[in-house]
């Protein structure tokens, strides 16, 4: 089954000279004509208005074919899968293994993100800090500026497909093929203090002396010959001091390389485990989790990650869960026949 439809429309309104001005809004809020971008089984994203735009016609041209259509992005050379969109901007996930980045009022590309290494199949954003988060095919998460095209972050831990995911009050939840749903906190949080590691080293600023430095020389009767030892020891410790610098500052590049990699990767806070087939749906609202997968509908607390409690069971399939602070609705199929419960 697709996953949920974006939450979110583009609303259209006309000018006197004809130019459409669009931005998008939750649906809720959507006062009139409503245009809406939809997923695509070949290369190109459109948006659809779900009234007629009362646009008019050119001189000397006919009525408009279909008065819903606003706009064609092409540029994926794969199907498109998911579509998200805020503002002006239009965000598409492909089977090419790539997230666009559209603007809406030029139908220009904006950016075109690249490093998943299989299929996108979701796409969800975050306004407030402008990011893009995208699930793919290969069991990976990843964060994305919109302003700049960057990768922020990779989140591991999903074994196969992530086929849906849905942020509240920043609390990210992830559904995947490899029966889990696993809960992030928000990947740009920054991650507990890592104690700074250091060699103990003597004799060198800024490293640990595990003692006080001494040079050892043997008693000897010949005090030339005594001289001459401590000079080769000055020499050795000389040496010793050289290689030792050098070593810190390897380690300290090997130490800001680790760093780097691990301000990227993130891994979830909770895995949930009690479906046994792929999750084919899911919403949280920050506090509570209701997913659907397998013959039964299942209740998590967020906060904990614990299973609470099957919501309903003895199912042939679920297909799509919301609820709200009093209701929630799950259409199911029970011995062939589909029903809202």
């Amino acid at each position: 089954p697709m996953p949920p439809a974006a939450s979110s429309a583009i609303v259209g309104s006309e000018t006197e000279d004809t130019q459409m001005e669009m931005v998008i809004v939750d649906d809720d809020d959507t006062p009139g004509e409503s245009v809406s971008a939809t997923q695509s089984a070949g290369s190109s994203a459109q948006s659809m208005t779900s009234t007629p735009l009362r646009q008019k016609p050119a001189s000397g041209s006919g009525p408009r074919i279909n008065p819903y259509f606003v706009r064609t992005f092409e540029g994926h050379s794969d199907s498109v899968r998911a579509v998200a969109g805020y503002g002006n901007m239009v965000v598409s996930g492909s089977y090419d293994c790539s997230i666009r980045v559209w603007d809406l009022k030029s139908g220009m590309e904006v950016h075109k993100l690249e490093g998943h290494t299989s299929k996108v199949y979701t796409i969800v954003l975050d306004p407030d800090q402008h990011l893009i988060f995208s699930g793919s095919m290969d069991g990976t998460i990843r964060v994305w500026n919109w302003d700049t095209g960057n990768c922020l972050r990779i989140l591991r831990g999903h074994l196969t497909l992530v086929g849906l995911l849905a942020l509240k009050h920043g609390t990210l939840v992830s559904a995947g093929a490899d029966t889990t749903l696993r809960i992030w906190d928000h990947p740009m949080k920054e991650p507990p203090q890592r104690p700074q590691r250091q060699r103990p080293f003597s004799n060198i600023p800024g490293d640990v002396i595990s003692g006080p430095p001494m040079l050892y020389a043997s008693p000897v009767a010949n005090p030339h010959h005594a001289l001459a030892q401590n000079a080769g020891n000055l020499q050795q410790v000389h040496l010793l001091q050289q290689l030792q610098l050098q070593q810190r500052a390897n380690d300290q590049l090997h130490q800001q390389q680790a760093d780097t990699t691990a301000d990227m990767i993130r891994h979830e806070t909770h895995v949930l485990r009690q479906h046994t087939n792929a999750i084919t749906c899911f919403q949280h609202d920050g506090t509570k989790i209701v997913s659907g997968a397998d013959s039964t509908l299942k209740l998590w607390d967020v906060r904990t990650g614990v299973f609470v409690r099957d919501l309903l069971a003895n199912l042939s399939s679920v297909w799509q869960v919301q609820f709200d602070k009093r209701r929630c609705v799950a259409a199911v199929n029970r011995n062939e026949v589909t029903y809202f419960e």
